[in-house]
C-alpha cells in the first residue's frame, strides 16, 4: 500500500501557478475621456499630456500609472 502511495505522488503533475496578470493598458485619450470632468477646465489636455510625456509616460499606460502622474501634477489627490 505504501508503495502505491509513493508512486501516485511521483506521477502527479506539478502545479504551475499562473503568471500574475498585468493591468490592462489604455490610451491616454481613453484615460482623458474617463477623467476630464474631474479636471478643472484651465488644465488642458495638451498641457497634461506634455507633463506626462516629460515624466516619461507613453501613450499606452495603465490606469494606475496615469492616476499617479496626475497626482504628481497636483490634481485628483
Amino acid at each position: 500500500m505504501a508503495k502505491k502511495a509513493k508512486e501516485s505522488v511521483v506521477s502527479a503533475a506539478p502545479i504551475i501557478a499562473p503568471e500574475p496578470s498585468q493591468a490592462p493598458k489604455l490610451d491616454f485619450d481613453a484615460w482623458w475621456a474617463l477623467n476630464e470632468k474631474k479636471i478643472p477646465k484651465q488644465h488642458t489636455k495638451d498641457v497634461i499630456w506634455a507633463d506626462f510625456k516629460a515624466r516619461g509616460l507613453s501613450s499606452q499606460e495603465t490606469m494606475q500609472t496615469y492616476n499617479l502622474a496626475i497626482r504628481e501634477y497636483g490634481l485628483l489627490s
